[in-house]
């Protein structure tokens, strides 16, 4: 995971700091401000609202941590506090289901990209794919954006991301295969193939970094990687998805006496399959 210093005993820290040592409590709060900032960043995508966000979480952990029981699970519990705070900015300001940022912010955001040299990208590629990814995020819903930072940036397993979201692993995959769908129609719509996600992944990733950060933000393949099942599910639901299975049907029904039976009988089969799983997995 980014801007994690693995020399640190950050349950040492927390155990300290619940029991009143002021010192840990401030480093604490130190090693966790660029980590915390990153993940608000990309969901706002608005560097001064992050700011205060990120100080009303850092309050926040600092008032409520005696709290938490576990320290393990440190990290997961500061995350959702960050998450409630960004949702709560958005439900106040009516706009929860896309980010609106200024022309100045994105130009920020587009400034911190074009500081990347090593990715093998050409100035003007690097661009038109910075603006493409930026105004992609900008889209997509508040949901989406958090499952795939979760996954991508802070690199957590579909089991910990089922915790944050409190659901069951199958789902946690479907939400996260949707989500990667969205971006990369997105993408798409803007010229850009599949074999640019990471690409664009990875200059979201600088774009959104803290300036105190000195790891390399960087997004693995096997970050997005989806198993077959959680495909198939969540394939389903998608524009495709239904066009295909509304051809499908169509196919049956033109081919034989008995293709209504067929196809009444496969759309109950596909009906109850899903359902069986969306239960499944919640």
């Amino acid at each position: 995971m980014e801007y994690i210093d693995n020399n640190v005993d950050y349950r040492g820290l927390v155990e300290q700091a619940r029991l009143g040592d002021q010192q840990s409590m401030n480093r604490l709060a130190e090693l966790a401000e660029g980590r915390v900032f990153a993940y608000i960043y990309r969901l706002t995508l608005d560097y001064d609202l992050t700011q205060d966000l990120l100080q009303e979480t850092l309050l926040g952990m600092v008032k409520y941590l005696k709290d938490l029981k576990d320290a393990e699970r440190f990290w997961p519990w500061l995350f959702r506090t960050a998450w409630g705070k960004v949702q709560h900015h958005f439900r106040q300001q009516q706009h929860e289901r896309m980010v609106q940022i200024s022309a100045l912010e994105k130009e920020r955001l587009l400034k911190s990209a074009s500081k990347s040299r090593n990715d093998g990208l050409k100035d003007l590629i690097r661009r038109e794919l910075s603006e493409a990814i930026v105004e992609a995020m900008e889209n997509m819903k508040l949901d989406q954006r958090n499952i795939l930072i979760l996954r991508c940036f802070e690199q957590m397993s579909y089991s910990e991301i089922a915790g944050f979201i409190g659901c069951k692993q199958l789902r946690a995959r479907v939400l996260f295969f949707r989500a990667k769908h969205s971006l990369v129609c997105q993408l798409s719509h803007r010229g850009f193939g599949k074999g640019l996600l990471l690409a664009a992944l990875g200059l979201l990733g600088l774009m959104t970094a803290p300036t105190k950060a000195t790891a390399t933000t960087t997004v693995t393949a096997a970050s997005l990687e989806v198993d077959f099942f959680a495909t198939v599910i969540g394939a389903a639901g998608t524009k495709l998805g239904v066009a295909i299975i509304t051809a499908t049907t169509a196919a049956v029904v033109t081919v034989t006496v008995w293709g209504v039976l067929l196809a009444v009988l496969f759309i109950l089969f596909v009906l109850i399959c899903l359902v069986v799983a969306d239960l499944y997995s919640r």
